[in-house]
């Protein structure tokens, strides 16, 4: 079972770590310290949490004084902080009466072994050490006790909460043993006269101090007789402090000097800090000139770009129409050959192409072979360019969509599916780019029937539009 060992505000619990131990044996002996709301606050969370059981221990105001006295602290500062901690004990101990064993110090070191059976009884699975500890005998000085019993008798408040915290202590040795012996009495009696000795002491002092002090007046004629002798010395002085202050004004005209030197250099310095912000102000202004020159040549080199791509996608489609034309010539020729009789096909003169007949119905036939095969063309190139983009990812694409991965015509190209379906479907390329979201924040792109991450490379990139 993991007990909870806590003790109160100026509680020396080292005076029980040998009964303590007995309840933690095997382990290191941890004690919290509960000065604070704080502690408490962490001590009911634990109760809270885990349902075990906590042993505090509090000192009672006589022994609380003699530890305050201890550590440093002002009595009366140690009394107001005694007094709150215990308001504040007296209502976790009431709140947590099932869970938590209160003993007072005093009380656990005249009796530890009852306080081990105390403590076993409220918890039968608790492991103790089974060698008996004897009492730990902890004499308080009596003046320790008599300031306590002062307090108790001029606060009513103070005497209330020290029998609540009496009262909810569970009780181990009677109160008749916390009376002052009478042999601490005697002491501080053989006290009082010493110090009533010690202060005849000091009146002889006194006395000896008032004869130091008439060896002191004689002292002082001396004094005055070697400082007559002084004067001489001083008027000698007079002479050399003559010849100083002659010395000292020719140093004064220097330092007037220096000192008209010293401001026209601060007016200078001052001009130039002026100079020097003027040219700061200047280099911001050109930093900003730059930067509205390279953001402009930016703007018109992606124009530019976007031009030079459209005027490539011409030359493309003009070279497939070229093509196309070709292979729409010869198919012409070689279909109004087949046509002919044989015996025109000898006599008949060789047309140009241009001149040759055709067949509406070849003709329409060709055209749109020829626009399919352009199309055609044109989404290739148009995926091809996608697939270079980090924003596609062709693995992802196909274990994300398993029906594009199962499609023959696709699955060696999946970014020919965005391109033509996936795209409008709300599917994404990626996980850094999501379709829905692109065409929802950017209306004239759907309405445009772009493809969304066609669209974001080709223009959306350099419009600045976010990425979504």
């Amino acid at each position: 079972m993991n007990l909870t060992l806590a003790a109160a505000a100026f509680c020396n619990w080292q005076l029980a770590a040998p009964v303590l131990r007995q309840l933690t044996p095997g382990t290191a002996l941890t004690v919290t310290g509960l000065e604070n709301a704080t502690a408490l606050g962490q001590l009911e969370q634990q109760l809270a949490e885990d349902h075990t059981g906590a042993v505090v221990l509090y000192a009672p105001l006589h022994l609380a004084l003699e530890q305050a006295a201890n550590v440093g602290t002002e009595p009366s500062q140690a009394v107001s902080l005694w007094r709150h901690n215990t308001a504040q004990l007296v209502r976790f101990c009431k709140q947590y009466r099932g869970q938590v064993l209160l003993f007072s110090l005093v009380e656990v070191l005249a009796a530890p072994q009852l306080f081990k059976t105390l403590c076993t009884q409220r918890w039968p699975e608790l492991e103790v050490a089974t060698p008996s500890v004897s009492a730990i005998e902890h004499p308080v000085a009596v003046l320790h006790h008599l300031v306590a019993q002062s307090l108790r008798s001029s606060s009513a408040e103070l005497n209330t909460q020290e029998q609540q915290l009496a009262a909810l202590a569970q009780p181990l040795e009677d109160e008749a043993s916390a009376h002052i012996p009478l042999t601490e009495l005697n002491q501080l009696v053989a006290n009082m006269q010493a110090g009533q000795q010690a202060r005849t002491g000091l009146q002889h002092a006194e006395q000896q101090l008032q004869q130091q002090q008439q060896h002191l007046a004689r002292l002082t004629d001396e004094k005055n007789t070697a400082q007559s002798a002084l004067v001489e010395l001083q008027q000698e002085n007079t002479l050399l402090l003559e010849q100083l202050h002659q010395v000292q004004e020719t140093l004064e005209s220097n330092l007037q000097t220096q000192q008209q030197n010293r401001s026209e250099l601060e007016q200078q310095q001052f001009l130039l800090r002026q100079q020097t912000a003027r040219n700061k102000e200047l280099e911001v202004a050109l930093q900003r000139s730059e930067k509205l020159l390279s953001q402009e040549k930016a703007t018109r080199t992606e124009q530019v770009r976007k031009h030079q791509a459209l005027v490539d996608d011409l030359q493309q489609e003009n070279v497939l129409l070229l093509e196309q034309l070709f292979c729409v010539q010869e198919e012409l020729e070689k279909h109004f050959v087949s046509e002919q009789l044989p015996s025109e096909r000898e006599h008949a003169p060789a047309l140009p192409a241009e001149d040759k007949p055709a067949s509406p119905r070849l003709a329409a036939s060709f055209k749109t072979q020829l626009k399919k095969r352009v199309e055609k063309k044109k989404l290739q190139r148009k995926a091809a360019e996608l697939a270079a983009s980090p924003l596609f990812n062709a693995e992802w694409y196909l274990k994300q969509y398993p029906d594009v991965a199962a499609d023959k015509v696709f699955t060696n190209n999946p970014a020919l599916h965005y391109l033509k379906c996936g795209g409008f479907e709300g599917r994404n390329p990626s996980p850094d780019f999501d379709s829905r979201d692109y065409l929802n924040a950017n209306p004239d792109v759907a309405v445009a029937g772009f493809n969304p991450l066609y669209h974001y490379l080709r223009f959306g990139q350099a419009e600045k539009r976010p990425l979504y």
